[in-house]
Order: C-alpha cells, then structure tokens, then sequence
C-alpha cells in the first residue's frame, strides 16, 4: 500500500468512527434514565415533549414512573435559539427564579429582581436561558416583556394593507396569548379568552395573524378553529386551513405539591376571574387537566391551577429500589438510621426551601433508599421523601429501641415552672437546648421518663416542674373560690395580697387564693395575668364560663386589662373591688358588661 492509499484508508477510519460516535451521541440524547425526583411532567419539560407524546412512545397508562427506568424520547424538541427579532432584550415582570434547568423541579440558582433587563440566549418551551450577575440559567417566559427599542427619529411606518383572499374568522379553543411576533417568548399582548372569535389576516407555518378587537399579532394555530369564511367581494374564496385538535380535558387523580403561591381561576387559562390562592408548599389532588392546568379543590373552593408551579407527588416505586447499602441504607446489615431529634420534616426534594410531605419524629427507625449531599432519601408511607443527615444518627444494627418515654394522659392546668426553664432535645441534661418554658407557663405534657417531662417542643427535667399536689385541676379552681370566700366583706386595700394587711385588691386576691389551693404562681398584676402564660390560653368573653374560671376586665380605673375576679358559677363573679370583697353579676350589670375582656380555665 502507497502512503496515498494509507491516508485515505486513515481519513476513512477517522470517519467511521465519527459517526459511530454521533450515533451514541444520538441513542444517549434519545432516551431518559429517571432519578430521584423526576415526574413525567418535569421530564416531558426538561426535553421539551408534549407529556401525551412522552406517554404514548413509551405505553404508559399512567404517570406512574419507577427510579432507574428508561424512557424513549423520540420526538425531541431541539433547544431553539432564542428569538431574533429586533428587540432582543427582555425585562422581569416580577422577581424571577434563575433555575439550573428548564423547569421548575431544577434547582434555584438566585433570584432576580423585578424590572432588571436580559438578553435570551435560546428558548425551550415556555423557558428562556439567559445570563444574570455572571450565572447562566433558565427563567420562566411568562416573566419577561419585551424592552422597547430606543426611539428613533424616523417617520412612523404606513401600516401594511392585507387584502385577504376571503374574510376568515376562527374562534379560539383555549385562553390563547396574542404575541407581537410568531415566537413564544414574544411579548404578550393580550389573552385571548376561550371561545372567542377572532379575524385571520394571514397564516405563516404554525402561527396565524390575527386581529382580535384593537390588537393585532399572533397566535398558534393548534388553539383556533374555523368558525365561517366569507367570500369578498370580486375575490375567489382563500381555502379555510386544516381544523386543528382541540384541547380535551381528561380525568385524572394525581397529587401534587404547590413550588409557589398559587392563583386558583374559575377557567384553565390566566384570563378568567380569580377564585382564592393556595400557599406554596401545600398538598392539592388534581381531579381534571386541560393543557397546562389541572382543576383542584382548596378549602372548599374549586378552580384552575398552572401546572407550571406543581410539582407532583413522588409515587411507591413500582419495582423495589435496591437500598445503597454503604450508606447504610434499609439492607445494611451492620447499623441503623434513628431520628435525633423531637420532629424531623420530610421533604420532596433535599433542599430546605421543598415542599414539606410529612414528618418523622424521635427515636423512629428510617428506611434509607440512599445518601447524598448531607440528605438521606427515605421511605414515607407509600412515597420516598428526603430528611436532613444532621438529626440522624447512626447506631449498631438492632439496637435501636423505642423512645424510653411514655405517653398518658396529663392534665395541662396541673403542671408549670416557676421560672423560665431549659426545653432540651433528649430527655437528658447534656442534650442540646431548643427551647424554654414562660415563668409560670402551664405546660401540656405528652409523656414522660424517670427524669423528664415530654412537651411537644422537646423534654423539661422533672426537677424544675411543679405540680398540684393530689388533686385534679377542677378541684383546685374550687378551692380558690372556697378561700375567696371566707373572706367576703373585708375591705379594698391597694397592693395587698394577704389578709394580714386587712384586705386585698384584685390580683392581690387571686394571688392568695391560689397560692393557698395550692398553685405556686408569682405576684404581679392583671396585665401580666391576662397577657402572660399564667392560666392558660385566652378566652373569648363570647366563651360559657364555670365555677373556677377567671374572668377579665379592661378600662375600669385604667386602660387596658384592669380587674378580675373569679366565676363562681356562669354568671356570678367574687372579686376584692372598690366596695371590699363581694360578689356581681355580669348579666345586671351594664358596668361589668361593657367592660369584659375575656375568660381565663386554670
């Protein structure tokens, strides 16, 4: 072989194995391996496919998806450049999520802020890339307007004359953006509402130029339909174009996750009235989807929401994910994952700013599916979720055992601290502080070990707690009456808070009182009693009181909480007042009635 044959059998190899290369370049862009996190939509986005053509290629009947699976995606959509036309900036319309990826399941990169200026790079769907404070990433079109060109001293341009053929009109199949050039990331010039009829001036490709009422531009011809074609005058009649597919709404029963405060509308589209918002991070069942919007119910109220601020619910993977058992995962055979920590939220996504889908409390055994990034993926009931790898910790396979607390029933007016006292993670002294109780705060314990009550905030050593010695809460409220009683008719005396003195005022009695029925709470003053912990919750004064429970006034020598008293029955109150020790009834007493602030149970 001459050294000519030689270089061209080189040049032929070469050759060869560049299209061996691009054929996998082709075989890896056209399938999908689905991660942790991945729904059929969030794909259907990320490789710009229609969801029904994703679904279709790869004979799903449902969106039900397993982690590991290989889907086909045939009938990808390239990234198209962004739109080139003479204004090629764009301003945000509010502050807008630079996302890593085209779709809202990607993470945020930074937020920016309103009215700043972009210039596209390319466009995917409804998604734009662009450039902001040295990042790259995609923001959402919806969110962008066109910025106005300088102006420019030219005369104003004759607007073009099109004499159609035929006069066509088409109504709209769905609320439908009429945009100020044939690209979806043109500016919107107005929604066009469903049903609506609007005058076809030309058809270009995949888009139509319309006139709707005093605006003018396009739209896409997947949302008209023909409505009637009136011949003009001395001109052959234009044939009306293919009536295109309608959007059809299907049944559906999927969850999902609000990624944003979510605006419910009485139709699928932004045109139609508002109905109530849903908060981010809330839990919504769709029952309905037409295009992008699914129908959903909350709180009673029912409506349209945009998919594009969804994210749907992780379901039970249809075949068992294998555990990553060097990270300790559910098949490890050499230790276990426990909760640390009194309650652990569960999250969508392993990032604290997800939506929360549950929680895991202390001394709960995990399910780990796997470890990454300081976060373990875990088993929820019959979804995965993720938890934060800082409240678990790791212990010897098959020595994890129940909380060593207990639960029962306490009754929450019979505990309280003194003083303020250390609320701590574990029912130890050494564990960490993540909290504290109120001085005289009453506390609703939950359980209980050797050393330590359980609140819902954590645990309190049993040392610093005080209970009423052997009586119920009920019985206590009576034994202040029966010591307010005996001293019916002895005087008002300012500041006092013992008969030694020869009276009491108002909280001066109820400190007495109770201290000697046995509560061990603190002198101070009305305000204090009716803002403070003391006592329990405030009452309404719509609320039925019963013997034992304190009742509230406000604007009587001062403003503001100003005098109690104790109920003796619903309407009957004994109270140290102006006239000495003695008893009203709020009922016949427009004084008392126009001052009354509220009840207190102790």
């Amino acid at each position: 072989m001459d050294h000519k044959s030689g270089l061209m059998y080189s040049f032929a190899a070469i050759a060869a194995v560049t299209v061996l290369a691009q054929a996998d370049d082709v075989a890896a862009a056209s399938t999908h391996t689905v991660r942790a996190g991945d729904t059929l939509w969030s794909i259907s986005q990320q490789h710009n496919i229609p969801l029904a053509t994703l679904k279709s290629v790869n004979n799903l009947t449902s969106d039900r998806i397993a982690i590991g699976q290989t889907l086909r995606l045939s009938g990808a959509v390239a990234l198209a450049p962004a739109n080139n036309s003479a204004t090629k900036t764009r301003t945000t319309t509010a502050n807008l999520n630079l996302r890593s990826g085209a779709g809202t399941t990607h993470s945020v990169l930074l937020t920016i802020p309103r009215g700043q200026t972009l210039t596209p790079l390319k466009t995917s769907g409804v998604w734009t890339q662009v450039t902001y404070s040295g990042r790259t990433g995609w923001v959402h079109s919806d969110f962008l307007s066109a910025t106005p060109a300088p102006a420019t001293p030219t005369p104003a341009p004759t607007a073009p004359v099109v004499t159609p053929n035929a006069t066509t009109t088409s109504k709209t199949t769905a609320n439908l953006n009429l945009r100020a050039s044939k690209s979806t990331s043109a500016r919107i010039l107005t929604t066009i509402p469903s049903g609506k009829s609007v005058t076809v001036l030309k058809v270009e490709g995949t888009w139509s130029h319309v006139k709707y009422g005093t605006h003018t531009g396009f739209v896409a011809n997947t949302y008209l339909t023909k409505a009637a074609s009136t011949p003009a005058p001395t001109q052959p009649a234009t044939p009306a174009p293919s009536q295109p597919t309608q959007i059809k709404e299907e049944n559906i029963n999927t969850s999902y996750v609000t990624t944003a405060n979510l605006n419910v509308r009485q139709g699928a589209g932004t045109g139609f009235a508002l109905v109530t918002t849903i908060p981010n991070g809330t839990t919504v069942t769709a029952t309905k989807q037409s295009g992008s919007w699914v129908y959903v119910t909350y709180n009673g109220k029912a409506g349209y929401v945009s998919t594009g601020f969804l994210k749907q619910m992780t379901t039970a993977p249809s075949a068992p994910v294998a555990p990553n058992l060097g990270d300790a995962g559910a098949g490890n055979t050499n230790v276990d994952y426990v909760v640390n920590t009194p309650s652990l939220n569960v999250r969508a996504s392993a990032t604290t700013s997800s939506a929360i889908i549950g929680s895991v409390t202390a001394g709960q055994t995990l399910r780990v599916v796997q470890t990454s990034n300081g976060w373990h993926q875990i088993y929820i009931g019959n979804t995965t979720g993720f938890v934060s790898a800082s409240f678990v910790k790791q212990v010897p396979k098959g020595t994890a055992t129940n909380p060593t607390w207990v639960s029962g029933s306490y009754d929450a007016h019979t505990f309280f601290t003194a003083s303020p006292v250390a609320i701590r993670a574990q029912a130890s002294d050494t564990s960490a502080i993540v909290g504290s109780t109120l001085r005289g705060g009453l506390l609703n314990i939950t359980g209980e070990t050797a050393t330590h009550y359980r609140v819902a905030e954590g645990f309190i050593a049993k040392a610093h707690v005080t209970q009423v010695s052997g009586q119920s809460a009920q019985a206590t409220r009576l034994a202040t009456i029966a010591v307010a009683q005996r001293f019916v008719g002895t005087p008002y005396v300012w500041a006092s808070s013992s008969p030694v003195n020869g009276g009491f005022d108002c909280s001066g009695l109820i400190f007495y009182a109770f201290n000697q029925a046995g509560v061990n709470i603190p002198r101070t003053n009305v305000a204090n009693y009716w803002g403070a912990a003391y006592f329990g919750p405030q009452l309404p004064k719509s609320f039925t009181p019963q013997a034992g429970d304190l009742v509230f006034f406000e604007n009587t020598y001062t403003a503001g909480p100003s005098h109690m008293g104790i109920m003796i029955n619903a309407d009957t109150f004994i109270h140290a007042g102006t006239s000495g020790l003695g008893y009203n009834q709020i009922s016949k007493e427009p004084y008392w009635q126009s001052r009354l602030l509220g009840y207190k149970r102790p």
